[in-house]
């Protein structure tokens, strides 16, 4: 039986806690970590400084000081510490912060016997790391491209801290420039070493991993690697591009040139290592050569990813088995059975099965896909879809293993005619996502509807239609209900909970800012307000009030309306995380009098908003002690204080305008 704390979901446990108590519980068997033997006291050695790691530091110095003095110890024992499981680890997390002398000291040892290094399963974590530490020393601050507005913030949010502060200490610190040249040489021969050993090392799990590092690094693309941490999508999502020497650049191109020749290549997609090579070169392709990208990826399409699934043969010289009942008994029984299978039989024949490329039944071909998908021009995008997907987006957007890459491609769908073409498979499947619980897809589906401009009336009639809330006038008013909770008007019924579905909020995100949203509207408008306050207060239903207030296909008189509807509930609102921005947008919104209005509500609670943190951060923000004292200079101080902030968001828009300007005309500019 199961108990209460069972039934919540536990928390997930961090893999860095797991690793030293396993470490710790090893240790007294008299096993030190795998990989090199190490004694006792380097054993507690390293231990202890891992533990201290794990602890933290008041500064960077701190970290500065520690690393130098754990290098100290690793003086001609580098390849033999490197080696082992524990000391590899702590050598990774903090060779990021060592100085000069003991970096190249490293670089030397290492480049001796580089060869066994790359593949052995520790030591390649410190020269993958490595790799890393000398392209950041190497550039400097000043080769860092700049980011727009919002890849900045998200970076901040995503990124472990350990990424930050490393990132920004190898950046900003003073290296001399015999160092940075040092680091420089160090890329190029390891990007060099591996491009010269591909037959070794394409399949090899240790030495791809410092592969995939060295092409990233060639074209100026830095993903942090972190000890402890998962890599991959989540990290590369806050990718930072750098400007690269242009030999960089050539060198990288020589590896999708030499793999394109090799007989194996029509295999790289189905094969875990070779499959994630190939995703890192068209991605740093996509930065260098958008002509050779078209070419690659045309080459993986054609050789590679529409190759039959071996299975398909074997299933067509199969014989069906029939089997003849030779039971009299019950005649009548048997004559409905027989046509019921007779039906059955016909359907089958009707609905031939869908017959798919080998791309589709491999995961790490799907997840190459994706990223061909990511990074392709118009043209190869629409020849990804005439061949892989054109005839098959319903039955892939159904499948667990193929439905994301269906998302990617509605992601990124350039062509009109190509999108209508896949709205027009998948529309009639919608009720049919939204049961299986690919709702992912059906997001996606208005997603693009809002970004090309077109379908937009046949995805609300194919919403409506689905939630079963068409066709009654009663029941229509309850799609924003229907849609925010993703279920049908049947359902909805016994639903009481505030819960509201991630996708079903960018689904009615996507609809506000549709050319005429105004069914939606007055859904949204006709509710009550302790209803709207409840969807509001939640993590996914505030940002439907940031859809609704700024689309520019709702009017002023739909805006305060939603204002004034939710009068009486903006202290609830206040006091929570999500419900003060909502707040926050519904008083940037508002128009003179109803800001008056929202203040006096609050004030007249002041003592509830001081008692909740967010409450508190309102109140200071609104100056409402000032609104106690006088409303008319409350009202003069903050006119200022909005003033300011627009003239500061105007300076900001025309510095981005500019820089946008410059980024047109730079193909012409420097012919």
């Amino acid at each position: 039986m199961q108990t209460e704390s069972n039934d919540k979901r536990k928390r997930p446990k961090k893999k860095g806690n797991r690793f030293m108590r396993n470490a710790k519980g090893f240790a007294k068997q008299g096993i030190f970590g795998r990989g090199t033997h190490i004694d006792d006291d380097e054993f507690n050695y390293f231990i202890n400084i891992l533990d201290a790691m794990k602890a933290g530091f008041e500064d960077v110095e701190d970290r500065v000081n520690m690393a130098n003095n754990v290098f100290e110890q690793t003086v001609d024992k580098e390849i033999h510490l490197s080696s082992n499981q524990i000391v590899s680890k702590a050598i990774e997390s903090l060779i990021g912060f060592v100085d000069d002398a003991q970096l190249e000291r490293f670089f030397a040892k290492f480049g001796e016997s580089l060869r066994p290094l790359c593949s052995d399963r520790f030591a390649s974590h410190v020269l993958q790391k490595m790799l890393e530490i000398a392209f950041l020393r190497g550039l400097g601050k000043a080769a860092a491209l700049e980011q727009s507005d919002d890849a900045p913030n998200a970076a901040k949010r995503a990124k472990p801290d350990a990424a930050q502060v490393e990132e920004q200490y190898n950046l900003e610190t003073k290296f001399s420039k015999a160092h940075r040249e040092k680091c420089q040489e160090f890329v190029l021969r390891i990007s060099k070493f591996m491009l010269n050993n591909l037959e070794d090392f394409v399949w090899d799990s240790c030495a791809t991993h410092i592969m995939r590092t060295a092409i990233l690094c060639l074209v100026g693309m830095h993903v942090p690697k972190i000890a402890f941490e998962k890599g991959g999508a989540e990290l590369a999502k806050h990718r930072k591009l750098y400007t690269v020497p242009e030999e960089w650049h050539e060198v990288m191109k020589e590896f999708p040139q030499r793999l394109e020749m090799w007989p194996q290549f029509v295999d790289f997609p189905y094969q875990e290592h070779s499959s994630a090579l190939l995703g890192v070169i068209c991605l740093s392709l996509s930065v260098v050569d958008k002509s050779m990208l078209k070419h690659f990826g045309k080459k993986i399409l054609t050789q590679s990813l529409l190759k039959p699934h071996d299975d398909v043969e074997d299933d067509d010289k199969k014989e069906t088995k029939i089997e003849i009942d030779d039971d009299d008994n019950d005649g009548n029984a048997s004559k409905e059975e027989q046509m019921e299978t007779n039906e059955a039989t016909e359907n089958a024949k009707s609905e031939p099965p869908v017959i798919l490329p080998k791309v589709f039944h491999y995961q790490c071909a799907v997840i190459l896909l994706e990223t061909l998908l990511s990074v392709a021009g118009a043209k190869l995008l629409t020849q990804l879809y005439a061949m892989l997907f054109s005839g098959r987006i319903a039955y892939l957007a159904q499948q667990q293993q193929t439905n994301f890459a269906v998302q990617r491609l509605l992601q990124h769908l350039k062509e009109v005619p190509d999108f209508e073409a896949v709205f027009n498979e998948l529309q009639p499947q919608t009720e049919e996502l939204l049961k299986m619980g690919y709702t992912g897809v059906v997001s996606g589906l208005s997603a693009a509807c809002l970004r090309l401009g077109a379908k937009q009336a046949q995805m609300i009639s194919a919403l409506q239609n689905a939630l079963h809330v068409s066709g009654d006038k009663e029941k229509s008013k309850m799609f924003f209900n229907c849609l925010v909770k993703l279920k049908p008007h049947e359902l909805l019924a016994g639903d009481q909970s505030g819960f509201v579905h991630l996708h079903g909020s960018l689904i009615v995100q996507h609809i506000l800012q549709f050319n005429k949203p105004i069914f939606l509207v007055n859904c949204i408008l006709e509710l009550p307000a302790v209803q709207l306050s409840q969807v509001f207060n939640t993590p996914n239903g505030s940002h439907i009030v940031d859809a609704f207030l700024q689309s520019k296909y709702i009017g002023e008189k739909s805006r305060e309306r939603l204002i004034r509807l939710l009068d009486g509930f903006y202290v609830d609102l206040a006091i929570t995380r999500h419900g003060s921005r909502v707040l926050d947008q519904c008083f940037k919104a508002a128009q003179e009098t109803q800001k008056l209005n929202i203040a006096k509500e609050l004030s007249n609670k002041a003592n509830m908003l001081k008692g909740s943190p967010f409450g508190r951060l309102i109140y200071t923000k609104y100056r409402l002690d000032t609104y106690k004292l006088s409303a008319s200079q409350w009202q003069a101080s903050l006119g200022q204080q909005l003033q300011k902030q627009e003239d500061e968001k105007e300076g900001k828009s025309k510095k981005r305008s500019a820089k946008t300007a410059t980024e047109l005309f730079k193909d012409i500019l420097t012919q």
